[in-house]
C-alpha cells in the first residue's frame, strides 16, 4: 500500500494547533481548579477581611446577610452549622465544604472574649458565573498570535523547500537558513552528480564498445567480400562464408543498437507496422528451433520505434523463451500492447532474469512502454504501448 505523503505546511499546523489546544485545556481546567479552591488566596483574604473587622468591635455579631454569616456556632443558621459540624476545622484555617447548591468557605478563629469566630461565606452555583465563556473568549484571543506563528514559520519552511528544488532542478545551490536544508541540498547534489557521471561512463563505455566492435567487423567484412570473389573456392567453404556474413550483419546490429541504447533519443522513432517485422521474426527463429504462434496478427498495430532497437527486444525475448521456457511462444497482438508466454522450466529459473531481461526493460523505456516479466506457471512477458 503506498504511503501517504503530507506537506511541511500541514504537518506542523497540525501539530501546533493540537499543541495549542492541549495548552488551553490544561490552563482551563487549572484555572478552574484556582478559582474553585481559592489558591490564589482571595477568597481567604477576604475571610481574612471580614474577621478584622469583627474582632474591631464596629460589627455587631452575629452578623447575617445573603451569603455570609459572622459569629459563633451557636447562632449559625442551620444549614451552615449541619455542614461545618461534620468536620473538624483546625483553628486558624480556612476550609473548603462542595455542597449540592454552592461553595461554602469557612474560616475559623478565636474571638476577644474567647469564645470560637466563624466566618462564613457562601457562594451559590447559580449565582456564580461560568468560567467557560471567559476562557473562550481568551483562546480565541490567543489563536491570532498562534496564527502568525504557524503563518511565519510554514512560511519560512516553504520558501527554503523551494530554494531547494530550484537549486537542484537548475544547478544552482541557494544559501539556506535551516542546516538540514543544507545538508539535504548536499546529499542530493552528491547524489545527483554521482548518477550524472555513471550515465556519462556509461555512455562512453557504450560508445567505444559500438566504435571497437566494428574496426574489426568492418575488416571482417571486407575479407569476407574478398573470399566471395575468389573463384576457386571450394563448394563447402560457401556455407561458410554464409555463416561468417549473417553473423557478421547480426554483430554490427547489435553494435548499432549498444549505442542507440546509451543515447536515446525519441527524434530517431518511427512509425513502423509491427506485423510485418513480428511474422519475419517467427520466420526466422523457426530456423533455430523455436516455434512461435502468433494470434491475433491480423490487429494492425503501428508504432513509433526504432527497427535496429525493436529487433533487439525481440532477439532477447526468443532467447528468454528458449532458456527459461519450454514448447511453443504464444504471441498475442493486442491493442494495448504484446504478450509473449510459454510453460515455464523451473529448474532454469533464476531470479533476477539476468542481462537479457534489462536489455528488454531499456529497450521498452526508449519507447515509452511498460514491461511486466511472470515466471511462475508460465514463463510470462507482457508489453504495454
Amino acid at each position: 500500500m503506498p504511503s501517504k505523503h503530507q506537506s511541511i505546511i500541514r504537518y506542523l499546523s497540525v501539530r501546533l494547533g493540537l499543541l495549542f489546544v492541549l495548552f488551553i485545556l490544561i490552563w482551563t481546567i487549572v484555572a478552574k481548579w484556582v478559582y474553585h479552591y481559592a489558591w490564589d488566596d482571595t477568597t481567604e483574604f477576604y475571610l481574612h477581611q471580614d474577621l478584622e473587622l469583627a474582632l474591631s468591635g464596629r460589627l455587631a455579631i452575629p452578623y447575617e446577610v445573603d451569603g455570609k454569616y459572622i459569629g459563633t456556632i451557636a447562632h449559625m443558621p442551620q444549614h451552615y452549622r449541619a455542614v461545618i459540624e461534620q468536620t473538624e476545622i483546625p483553628l486558624h484555617h480556612t476550609a473548603l465544604f462542595d455542597i449540592q447548591s454552592g461553595d461554602l468557605y469557612v474560616l475559623k478563629e478565636q474571638g476577644v472574649t474567647g469564645q470560637m469566630l466563624y466566618i462564613v461565606h457562601y457562594f451559590s452555583k447559580g449565582d456564580s458565573p461560568s468560567l467557560i465563556p471567559v476562557f473562550m473568549i481568551l483562546a480565541g484571543t490567543m489563536l491570532l498570535p498562534l496564527g502568525v506563528v504557524i503563518w511565519r514559520v510554514c512560511t519560512s519552511v516553504s520558501k527554503e523547500a523551494d530554494n531547494l528544488i530550484e537549486g537542484i532542478a537548475n544547478d544552482d545551490a541557494k544559501s539556506a537558513r535551516f542546516a538540514e536544508f543544507v545538508q539535504l541540498a548536499t546529499v542530493l547534489k552528491t547524489a545527483q552528480y554521482a548518477q550524472h557521471h555513471a550515465l556519462e561512463q556509461e555512455r562512453l563505455f557504450a560508445a567505444f564498445l559500438s566504435h571497437e566492435i566494428r574496426t574489426p567487423l568492418t575488416k571482417i567484412n571486407h575479407s569476407v567480400s574478398r573470399l566471395q570473389q575468389l573463384d576457386e573456392l571450394p563448394f563447402e567453404a560457401l556455407a561458410v562464408l554464409d555463416v561468417l556474413e549473417a553473423s557478421q550483419d547480426e554483430l554490427s546490429r547489435v553494435a548499432q543498437a549498444v549505442l542507440l541504447l546509451s543515447r536515446p533519443n525519441a527524434s530517431q522513432l518511427q512509425n513502423l507496422n509491427l506485423n510485418c517485422i513480428l511474422v519475419d521474426w517467427r520466420d526466422r527463429w523457426a530456423e533455430h528451433g523455436l516455434k512461435i504462434n502468433l494470434n491475433g496478427i491480423d490487429t494492425p498495430a503501428v508504432q513509433a520505434i526504432h527497427l535496429v532497437l525493436f529487433t533487439l527486444l525481440l532477439t532477447q525475448l526468443a532467447k528468454n523463451a528458449l532458456q527459461h521456457g519450454r514448447g511453443p511462444l504464444e504471441v498475442t497482438l493486442l491493442k494495448s500492447g504484446l504478450r509473449f508466454e510459454n510453460d515455464s522450466v523451473i529448474e532454469r529459473s533464476v531470479s533476477g532474469y539476468g542481462l537479457g531481461s534489462k536489455i528488454m526493460k531499456q529497450v521498452c523505456d526508449c519507447f515509452g512502454w511498460d514491461l511486466k516479466i511472470s515466471s511462475q506457471h508460465r514463463y510470462t512477458i507482457e508489453i504495454g504501448f
